[in-house]
């Protein structure tokens, strides 16, 4: 790419190769002082910088920090190495402006890791479109790697890394949440019936972020509406919300009611709203979290396949989790992304959540009436039927006295 643009402009050129990590920008620069050291006028390792003269310079540096060190005017061309594992905001907040005066060009190798920002980017080449190209290439495809290798990797490699790390394939679940989602893809949103109870999830937008209002029918656990809004004045979405719950007869409501969520919740219970409100932090978001992805690996929440649900699809697709310094894990939507739609069906879940964890007796086992057995299941029973939402803990308890019984 240097070559090419000194050749067409006659001017100096500034080339950067940016890599995830330190250790790997040393080892791209290892690479390129061999490939190009008859090339070479001087290199200064300290400052990860190789001169070529008349031709141009090229600059090795780590997305390790996000955006920092990575902003500078004037970038004639980047080759980002690792793509996947560079965070969105290295590339949109560092690379790109830094590309733009110029027009610089770019590209990107890597092995994927999910459907993060780097697939947008892929999929995008693979439409029409002038500015992005995409292509694809297992390992086998590379004329230099040895079949025999290729032969042992096949019989010895877990099908998921076979995938992943050899056949530059996407995989939907890599670090993913929510692992059965296609078994809950059914079903047709549709207008309230009478005989039917409702249960709705409200997740609070703040500044760029979506308020979204999700409708469950409790009998069968069935999304049946949708809501999406932003940039609109909180007195509007209050009465959009509260519309939306009259016309699902009143059904009892889940509201975050973290920061601005707080009054807003108060305002809907004085409007007549039956609410609960559920505030928000790295536990409650962690049970929340844990409680949908029960219901969702079992197959037992139906949400339709159409326009209005196509972002909470993708939302779910997306939803991913890192493990943090204490050992614990935090849920998140991937950098860049949202995950309010998620939040919403999770909040909506919390009413109908006992469906997720009641077990029933085994059909060859039948427990004598009103025997203490048969008395304290009922209780236990009960009891998942009162609590809309139960501590985890406790559910935990509930479910090991189930399975005793």
């Amino acid at each position: 790419m240097m070559l090419r643009r000194y050749d067409a402009t006659g001017l100096r050129q500034r080339c950067w190769v940016v890599s995830p990590t330190f250790p790997l920008v040393r080892e791209d620069w290892l690479i390129a002082e061999e490939i190009l050291k008859s090339a070479i006028v001087s290199k200064h390792q300290t400052e990860m910088k190789m001169d070529f003269g008349k031709i141009g310079f090229l600059e090795f540096k780590s997305a390790e920090r996000d955006d920092e060190g990575l902003r500078g005017a004037g970038l004639d061309c980047c080759v980002v190495d690792e793509a996947s594992r560079v965070s969105r905001k290295a590339w949109e907040q560092g690379i790109r402006p830094a590309l733009a005066d110029k027009q610089g060009r770019a590209v990107f190798i890597s092995t994927p890791k999910g459907k993060n920002w780097f697939y947008d980017l892929y999929r995008m080449g693979q439409e029409e479109n002038a500015q992005i190209k995409s292509w694809q290439y297992p390992t086998h495809t590379n004329p230099y790697f040895p079949p025999e290798e290729w032969e042992v990797i096949l019989k010895t490699t877990p099908e998921l890394i076979l995938k992943q790390e050899y056949l530059a394939d996407f995989l939907d679940d890599e670090a993913s949440v929510f692992k059965n989602i296609h078994s809950c893809i059914r079903g047709t949103l549709c207008e309230p019936k009478v005989n039917e109870e409702y249960t709705i999830g409200v997740d609070l937008g703040r500044a760029e972020d979506f308020t979204v209002a999700v409708v469950l029918r409790n009998s069968d656990c069935q999304l049946v509406q949708i809501y999406r809004q932003n940039k609109v004045d909180w007195s509007l979405q209050k009465q959009q919300i509260l519309a939306l719950t009259k016309k699902y007869y009143n059904s009892l409501v889940y509201v975050d009611s973290t920061g601005i969520g707080d009054p807003i919740e108060e305002d809907l219970r004085k409007s007549g709203v039956k609410t609960r409100n559920y505030h928000f932090t790295n536990q409650s978001k962690y049970e929340l979290v844990e409680q949908l992805m029960v219901g969702i690996e079992q197959g037992l929440i139906g949400i339709p396949d159409c326009v209005e649900t196509k972002f909470l699809i993708e939302e779910l697709k997306a939803f991913t989790y890192d493990t943090l310094p204490t050992g614990r894990l935090r849920y998140s939507a991937p950098e860049g992304l949202h995950d309010d739609g998620v939040m919403a069906l999770g909040l909506a879940t919390m009413g109908i959540s006992y469906r997720f964890y009641k077990s029933k007796p085994s059909a060859e086992i039948e427990i004598p009436r009103n025997t203490p057995a048969w008395l304290e299941r009922q209780a236990l029973d009960r009891e998942l039927e009162r609590n809309s939402h139960l501590p985890r803990r406790f559910r935990k308890f509930v479910n090991q006295q189930l399975a005793f019984s």
